[in-house]
């Protein structure tokens, strides 16, 4: 392949879509060989834009492993309900201190929660940043991360 002829964004990371279903995948190298094995080669910058325009997330798949999956959510209604799924499965402790929330989930599963508080798209949340199991949630006001706070406790039932 030329270079003049490098497949498109959306071809690549259709492929990556593609490939994150289909195969075990636990790592961005790993992405990243598979489509040099395609002709395609990226740096891993671009492999880690992918990811995150893909919102991939990494996924526990047991003895301490972890895959790559999409986070498919339908309609903007459910994403509640869907946040309540993963807080009642995953989500261990609450914590608030002045605009931050801290969440902590069992390993592994931050990255997936934060995306779906991502799509609840509340204007208090400035954003939110993720280790492998905590979610730290940056809210505009303190007022605005208490309500949070109280919203956050309802969905833990």
């Amino acid at each position: 392949m030329m270079l003049g002829d490098m497949p498109s964004k959306e071809y690549r990371q259709h492929l990556i879509e593609e490939l994150v279903e289909s195969e075990f995948i636990s790592t961005q190298a790993e992405i990243a060989k598979h489509l040099a094995g395609q002709g395609i080669r990226v740096t891993q910058a671009t492999i880690s834009r992918d990811v995150n325009e893909l919102r991939l997330v990494r996924l526990p798949a047991g003895v301490g492993r972890h895959r790559y999956r999409s986070t498919p959510l339908s309609a903007q209604e459910d994403v509640r309900g869907e946040l309540a799924q993963r807080f009642k499965l995953f989500v261990r402790d609450l914590d608030r201190g002045e605009h931050t929330l801290v969440i902590n989930t069992d390993e592994g599963y931050a990255e997936g929660i934060a995306y779906v508080i991502g799509r609840l798209e509340y204007d208090e949340i400035v954003g939110t940043l993720t280790s492998q199991n905590t979610i730290l949630v940056v809210a505009r006001s303190a007022r605005g991360a208490q309500a949070l706070l109280e919203e956050f406790e309802d969905l833990l039932g």
